[in-house]
């Protein structure tokens, strides 16, 4: 007897230096990317005499054998716009259980199409036996094969209905009595006809009314805007520039119309806490300023009171000194260092009434 050569899968075959190649990546690198995996994927390929595959197949084959084979657990995060995605690849069992697992897939495959095509003859194929003659499993069999083509036609006539029905795009779900009908195909497409007609009819009559069925989009970006809003108003409410702030949040909002899903699922995603972050950082903080001004003033009011006490009496020297530094649009410590307000307050104290009649 001749020897059967045993066969591989090609597709078998990847899946087994998949995860040859995921257990050298665990085992060599703590950190790595799909692009790295793909790498060395494709040079034990090449190494086999086979062709490299591309980034989107290996992702498919990755799901793969965590869905269908479950040799491996799959992580994955998403660490916000244009920071990218951390992953790992960790294998459930051994390489070569692995192995076993997968080749053991196949051949359970292999063998339940071998059984289906057995069944599948048997039942086209008549069986003789003592009360049944050749020329009645012959005419058994025309008659199978007759019922087949009718069971098939009708299949086929059922699908185009559904078609049919979906092209026309009913906004309610009353067509599906009409499916249900034991009717022939013509019949069914005519009453799905003058179904329409009516819906539309109908449907003229209420165009003045608001339309509920909002698509999800709208919806998402609903919600987008209202988190953007709610955030707006709290920074405002902890004192940063209102004006600014619009500004920002529009650009937020432009940035993440089409992908709101990054703000609104923020207990998943990092992004809406990175953009308050930066907001804080680059918006202006009016209460902020207002405290810092206020003591500055402070500050420059007891240096000059200090320095000029000695020269001046108190009760004189106090509201003078208020007045000029109320008059003064922005307060310095340059100019105490250097003297200016020094110099200016001693010339206004020696001639107060001139500086009374100026005020």
């Amino acid at each position: 007897m001749r020897s059967i050569k045993k066969t591989t899968n090609k597709y078998q075959n990847k899946l087994i230096v998949l995860i040859s190649t995921l257990n050298y990546m665990n085992t060599t690198f703590e950190q790595y990317t799909q692009r790295d995996i793909l790498h060395y994927f494709n040079g034990n390929m090449k190494r086999n005499n086979q062709n490299p595959i591309k980034l989107k197949t290996l992702q498919n084959y990755l799901y793969k054998l965590e869905k269908i084979f479950k040799v491996t657990k799959n992580y994955h995060r998403h660490l916000g716009v244009n920071m990218g995605t951390e992953i790992y690849y960790a294998l459930k069992y051994t390489k070569k259980e692995c192995y076993r697992i997968i080749n053991k897939h196949f051949r359970d495959k292999k063998k339940n199409k071998y059984k289906n095509r057995v069944n599948t003859y048997y039942k086209k194929t008549c069986v003789k036996n003592g009360s049944v003659e050749k020329w009645e499993c012959s005419y058994n069999i025309y008659n199978y094969k007759k019922e087949k083509k009718k069971e098939n036609q009708k299949s086929i006539e059922e699908l185009q209905i559904k078609k049919y029905a979906q092209k026309c795009n009913f906004k309610s779900k009353g067509f599906y009595s009409i499916l249900d009908l034991k009717i022939d195909k013509d019949n069914k497409i005519k009453l799905l006809k003058i179904f329409k007609r009516t819906e539309n009819y109908f449907e003229s009559k209420n165009d003045g009314k608001t339309n509920t069925n909002q698509s999800k989009s709208e919806i998402k970006k609903k919600e987008l805007s209202r988190i953007l809003h709610k955030t707006k108003c709290k920074l405002e409410s902890e004192g940063y520039n209102s004006d600014q702030l619009k500004t920002q949040i529009q650009k937020v909002y432009e940035q993440y119309k089409y992908k709101p899903h990054f703000i609104i699922e923020n207990d998943k995603y990092n992004d809406l806490r990175q953009i308050i972050d930066k907001l804080k950082k680059s918006v202006e903080h009016v209460k902020k300023d207002l405290k810092e001004d206020k003591d500055i003033r402070s500050n420059i009011f007891s240096i000059l009171l200090e320095q000029l006490k000695r020269k001046v009496g108190i009760q004189v020297l106090i509201p003078i000194l208020k007045d000029y530094l109320n008059k003064q649009d922005k307060l310095t410590y340059n100019k105490v260092f250097n003297n200016y307000y020094y110099y200016e307050l001693l010339k206004l104290v020696e001639n107060k009434e001139n500086y009374l009649r100026l005020g």
